[in-house]
């Protein structure tokens, strides 16, 4: 496992890349609790994609500027400091347009354009699902 340099992140490389790409798909997933997180990347990696982790909006911002192949983005809503996943699911979505973006909250919400909702907590396989869906476009 390869740790970045903002704190607290790893980039994870499944030992089973992604048959659907000649490179592996990333996905940055952003989550303040520690075990959803690592969850989350163990069922992601293990599904065949990179994955980049961040515990906080500041942090997948950061991660995101490093790596502009980051391909979705799959944040929590409440985290620590003055990002929240709304606020960072916004600037992402203005600052890198290509970027599919999932929330995840316990909390129903409003969608917003372009933007995917799951309920937490999530299926894991719908997840890898949607992230597929949004690799191919076909949403």
């Amino acid at each position: 496992m390869e740790h970045s340099s903002a704190i607290g992140s790893r980039l994870v490389r499944s030992p089973s890349i992604n048959s659907m790409t000649t490179a592996p798909f990333t996905v940055l997933i952003v989550e303040d609790d520690e075990l959803v997180r690592e969850l989350g990347v163990e069922f992601l990696s293990d599904a065949g994609f990179q994955v980049l982790e961040a515990s906080n909006g500041q942090e997948a911002l950061s991660l995101l500027e490093r790596n502009p192949k980051v391909g979705v983005l799959f944040t929590d809503i409440n985290m620590p400091g003055p990002l929240d996943g709304i606020t960072l699911a916004s600037m992402a979505a203005v600052k890198w347009p290509h970027l599919a973006i999932i929330i995840g909250s316990g909390k129903a919400l409003p969608l917003l354009s372009g933007i995917t909702f799951i309920r937490k907590p999530c299926d894991p396989e719908r997840v890898i699902q949607l992230i597929r869906e949004r690799m191919t476009g076909s949403v």
